[in-house]
Protein backbone atom coordinates (compact mmCIF):
# COMPACT_ATOMS: atom_id res chain seq x y z
CA UNK A 1 0.00 0.00 0.00
CA UNK A 2 1.04 3.55 -0.63
CA UNK A 3 -0.08 5.08 2.67
CA UNK A 4 2.45 7.90 2.59
CA UNK A 5 1.43 8.82 -0.95
CA UNK A 6 -2.25 8.77 0.05
CA UNK A 7 -1.49 11.13 2.94
CA UNK A 8 0.50 13.45 0.67
CA UNK A 9 -2.28 13.57 -1.90
CA UNK A 10 -4.89 14.42 0.75
CA UNK A 11 -2.59 16.99 2.34
CA UNK A 12 -2.08 18.64 -1.05
CA UNK A 13 -5.84 18.84 -1.60
CA UNK A 14 -6.45 20.40 1.83
CA UNK A 15 -3.55 22.82 1.26
CA UNK A 16 -5.25 23.90 -1.99
CA UNK A 17 -8.49 24.47 -0.07
CA UNK A 18 -6.65 26.52 2.57
CA UNK A 19 -5.05 28.65 -0.14
CA UNK A 20 -8.35 29.14 -1.94
CA UNK A 21 -9.89 30.22 1.37
CA UNK A 22 -7.14 32.84 1.66
CA UNK A 23 -5.66 31.24 4.77
CA UNK A 24 -2.87 28.95 3.55
CA UNK A 25 -1.53 28.35 7.06
CA UNK A 26 -4.86 27.32 8.58
CA UNK A 27 -4.99 23.71 7.46
CA UNK A 28 -7.18 22.59 10.37
CA UNK A 29 -9.91 25.04 9.47
CA UNK A 30 -9.61 24.19 5.76
CA UNK A 31 -10.01 20.52 6.63
CA UNK A 32 -13.16 21.15 8.70
CA UNK A 33 -14.68 23.37 6.01
CA UNK A 34 -13.88 20.87 3.27
CA UNK A 35 -15.41 17.99 5.22
CA UNK A 36 -18.58 19.96 5.98
CA UNK A 37 -19.01 20.96 2.33
CA UNK A 38 -18.35 17.44 1.03
CA UNK A 39 -20.73 15.87 3.54
CA UNK A 40 -23.45 18.38 2.68
CA UNK A 41 -22.96 17.69 -1.02
CA UNK A 42 -23.02 13.95 -0.33
CA UNK A 43 -26.40 14.34 1.36
CA UNK A 44 -27.83 15.90 -1.81
CA UNK A 45 -26.40 13.58 -4.46
CA UNK A 46 -27.67 10.10 -5.20
CA UNK A 47 -25.41 7.30 -3.95
CA UNK A 48 -24.57 6.43 -7.57
CA UNK A 49 -23.46 9.99 -8.33
CA UNK A 50 -21.46 10.12 -5.11
CA UNK A 51 -19.60 6.98 -6.15
CA UNK A 52 -18.83 8.49 -9.56
CA UNK A 53 -17.56 11.63 -7.84
CA UNK A 54 -15.32 9.92 -5.31
CA UNK A 55 -13.82 7.65 -7.95
CA UNK A 56 -11.86 10.78 -8.95
CA UNK A 57 -10.77 11.69 -5.39
CA UNK A 58 -7.42 10.99 -3.76
CA UNK A 59 -7.69 7.81 -1.65
CA UNK A 60 -7.91 9.45 1.80
CA UNK A 61 -10.56 11.90 0.61
CA UNK A 62 -12.66 8.92 -0.42
CA UNK A 63 -12.55 7.76 3.19
CA UNK A 64 -13.43 11.23 4.47
CA UNK A 65 -16.36 11.43 2.07
CA UNK A 66 -17.87 8.10 3.13
CA UNK A 67 -17.18 8.51 6.87
CA UNK A 68 -20.56 8.43 8.60
CA UNK A 69 -22.46 8.08 5.32
CA UNK A 70 -25.93 6.62 5.59
CA UNK A 71 -26.82 5.45 2.10
CA UNK A 72 -30.53 5.48 2.83
CA UNK A 73 -30.42 9.17 3.77
CA UNK A 74 -30.89 11.86 1.15
CA UNK A 75 -31.50 15.40 2.32
CA UNK A 76 -34.18 17.27 0.43
CA UNK A 77 -32.21 20.50 0.22
CA UNK A 78 -33.93 22.81 -2.25
CA UNK A 79 -32.81 26.30 -1.25
CA UNK A 80 -29.63 28.12 -0.34
CA UNK A 81 -30.96 28.61 3.19
CA UNK A 82 -31.48 24.85 3.59
CA UNK A 83 -28.00 24.21 2.19
CA UNK A 84 -26.39 26.62 4.65
CA UNK A 85 -28.39 25.20 7.57
CA UNK A 86 -27.27 21.66 6.68
CA UNK A 87 -23.69 22.86 6.21
CA UNK A 88 -23.67 24.42 9.68
CA UNK A 89 -25.07 21.25 11.25
CA UNK A 90 -22.16 19.15 9.92
CA UNK A 91 -19.90 20.48 12.67
CA UNK A 92 -22.02 22.67 14.98
CA UNK A 93 -19.19 23.36 17.43
CA UNK A 94 -17.00 24.98 14.77
CA UNK A 95 -19.67 26.28 12.37
CA UNK A 96 -19.63 29.88 13.54
CA UNK A 97 -15.84 30.01 13.43
CA UNK A 98 -15.59 28.23 10.08
CA UNK A 99 -18.53 29.74 8.24
CA UNK A 100 -19.74 32.77 10.21
CA UNK A 101 -22.69 34.32 8.39
CA UNK A 102 -24.54 33.12 5.30
CA UNK A 103 -22.43 35.20 2.89
CA UNK A 104 -19.19 33.83 4.30
CA UNK A 105 -20.58 30.28 4.23
CA UNK A 106 -21.43 30.66 0.53
CA UNK A 107 -18.00 32.06 -0.31
CA UNK A 108 -16.23 29.30 1.60
CA UNK A 109 -18.35 26.64 -0.07
CA UNK A 110 -17.51 28.11 -3.47
CA UNK A 111 -13.80 27.99 -2.56
CA UNK A 112 -14.01 24.26 -1.78
CA UNK A 113 -15.89 23.64 -5.02
CA UNK A 114 -13.27 25.58 -7.03
CA UNK A 115 -10.60 23.22 -5.70
CA UNK A 116 -12.83 20.21 -6.25
CA UNK A 117 -13.33 21.22 -9.88
CA UNK A 118 -9.56 21.07 -10.39
CA UNK A 119 -9.64 17.39 -9.41
CA UNK A 120 -12.68 16.07 -11.23
CA UNK A 121 -13.63 15.88 -14.90
CA UNK A 122 -15.86 18.46 -16.60
CA UNK A 123 -18.37 15.69 -17.23
CA UNK A 124 -18.58 14.96 -13.53
CA UNK A 125 -19.15 18.65 -12.81
CA UNK A 126 -22.09 18.59 -15.25
CA UNK A 127 -23.48 15.46 -13.61
CA UNK A 128 -23.31 17.06 -10.16
CA UNK A 129 -24.90 20.30 -11.39
CA UNK A 130 -27.73 18.26 -12.91
CA UNK A 131 -28.57 16.92 -9.42
CA UNK A 132 -28.36 20.25 -7.62
CA UNK A 133 -31.48 22.32 -7.09
CA UNK A 134 -31.36 25.35 -9.43
CA UNK A 135 -30.70 27.76 -6.57
CA UNK A 136 -27.50 25.90 -5.64
CA UNK A 137 -25.81 25.70 -9.02
CA UNK A 138 -24.10 29.04 -8.37
CA UNK A 139 -22.01 27.28 -5.73
CA UNK A 140 -20.33 25.08 -8.31
CA UNK A 141 -20.50 27.11 -11.50
CA UNK A 142 -18.65 30.29 -12.33
CA UNK A 143 -20.83 33.34 -13.07
CA UNK A 144 -20.06 32.91 -16.78
CA UNK A 145 -21.05 29.22 -16.73
CA UNK A 146 -24.21 30.11 -14.82
CA UNK A 147 -25.14 32.69 -17.48
CA UNK A 148 -24.39 30.26 -20.31
CA UNK A 149 -26.48 27.59 -18.63
CA UNK A 150 -29.50 29.89 -18.42
CA UNK A 151 -29.13 31.19 -21.97
CA UNK A 152 -29.21 27.72 -23.56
Amino acid sequence: MKYEQYAQDAHKFVREVASELGEPDNMDQADRIMISVLHTLRDILTPEESLHLISQFPMLLKGIYVNGWRLSYKNRIRTMDEFIETLMLQNPRAAVLDFGNDEKAIERTKAVFRVLRNHISPGEVKDIVAQLPAELTELLLSPQEENERHSV
